[in-house]
């Protein structure tokens, strides 16, 4: 008998829903969606989970039933759930990731390292100046170009004359010679 009282609690839940009720649990769960597909600060999110909690104090304030109340709630959990995990998943793998609002690689070229170590082998050993103050990353002048390096030890004051010791990372090395 309990039973069949809780089923019947459950399908009043769905006959008799005030349009107020029906109104605030759609409006929270089309703004989810929009959160969903649209990210931005969560405004959309927000809005719709607070909607999703409106329409259910308003049912319970209308309906006074706890038994649907309770499965309300569950029903809510339930679609929220399903549409972060559908969210996630398209982000992943489907339309979401192949939009520009899913950025899942990187501007630098995978090789990039190597190949600006092969162009940079050229330097090696040669001897140039200070435009900055190295500490240990700083501005050096090899012939008429400029670039950045780095102090192997300590800091090479501005004007200095230097040299390159070694090429890690796309990154002149550079020591302070002592005349």
């Amino acid at each position: 008998m309990l039973l069949f009282n809780i089923f019947t609690e459950i399908s009043k839940l769905f006959t008799d829903m005030h349009w107020l009720v029906l109104v605030l649990l759609s409006s929270g769960i089309i703004l989810c969606i929009i959160e969903a597909v649209i990210a931005g600060f969560g405004v959309f999110g927000i809005a719709g989970i607070l909607c999703e909690i409106g329409g259910v104090v308003a049912h319970a304030v209308i309906s006074g039933s706890a038994v649907q109340v309770l499965f309300l709630l569950l029903v809510l959990i339930f679609i929220t759930v399903l549409l972060f995990l559908l969210f996630v998943r398209s982000a992943k793998y489907g339309l979401l990731s192949k939009s520009a609002l899913v950025e899942n690689k990187t501007a630098i070229p995978v090789d990039y390292t190597e190949k600006a170590n092969k162009e940079l082998n050229g330097l090696l050993g040669k001897e140039g100046l200070t435009l900055t103050e190295c500490k240990p990353v700083g501005k050096i002048r090899i012939g008429q170009d400029t670039y950045e390096a780095q102090s192997r030890s300590s800091v090479i004051k501005k004007g200095e004359v230097i040299s390159v010791v070694a090429i890690e990372d796309a990154r002149l090395i550079i020591d302070k010679i002592m005349y």
